[in-house]
């Protein structure tokens, strides 16, 4: 009987061992290990990834020539970013909070979701490409 304790004794020490070797070599890989860094965000264009967009879904009716009741005119940089009749559409590095990414959604805070006669929604890649560019600052660049 006591040759029988004494062996459970031993083989449970040596289990307990074996697991704590274990658990310090995965520790030691752990700390060994680089950190693997974030892919870098793409950095979005203005005149090479955003224009081309409002030219497709919004110039059809957001131009100087077309006379918007909104009076928001998106056929240069600088209408983009400045006032209309509801206040600036694009704010700087606040996506979510912008009056144009608002109005693309299907609940916008008012009147109709944009574009206006939507065949084809605004795409979920573009509305990203947009908010990404805003939050990176709506650079003209």
């Amino acid at each position: 009987m006591l040759k029988r304790m004494i062996t459970r004794l031993t083989t449970l020490v040596l289990l307990a061992a074996a697991a704590l070797a274990v658990g310090l070599s995965s520790a030691q890989q752990k700390t060994n290990r680089k950190p693997v860094p974030k892919p870098a965000a793409k950095v979005i264009s203005f005149k090479s990834d955003v224009a081309p967009l409002l030219r497709k879904y919004c110039l059809p009716c957001h131009t100087e020539d077309q006379m918007n009741p909104s009076e928001l005119y998106l056929d240069t940089y600088e209408n983009v970013m400045a006032s209309a009749k509801h206040g600036r559409s694009v704010l700087p590095g606040n996506a979510d909070s912008s009056l144009m990414v608002r109005k693309i959604s299907l609940t916008p805070p008012f009147g109709d979701p944009m574009p206006l006669k939507r065949k084809v929604p605004f795409p979920d890649d573009s509305l990203r490409t947009l908010k990404l560019w805003i939050q990176q600052g709506a650079k003209n660049n």
